[in-house]
């Protein structure tokens, strides 16, 4: 299981989606909706977390995403 967290793109403006032990940046969006999607896309095979971040750098909300059954 995973961990991403959807955080303002600070000095660039719109979204990123960075994994929780490296840091770097693995996507970026246009818009919060965007990001979120596409971090549920990247755990969608092993399952996680998304910890979506607001403007203040607070997390506002956690999602679970569930591992595809095969």
């Amino acid at each position: 299981m995973g961990e991403r967290h959807v955080v303002p793109n600070r000095g660039h403006g719109g979204w990123k989606v960075i994994g929780s032990s490296t840091g770097a940046t693995e996507q970026q969006a246009g818009s919060q909706a965007e990001a979120v999607e596409q971090a549920i896309a990247e755990l969608a095979h092993d399952g996680g977390e998304v910890l979506v971040h607001g403007l203040d750098g607070a997390v506002q909300e956690k999602r679970v995403v569930h591992p595809r059954q095969h």
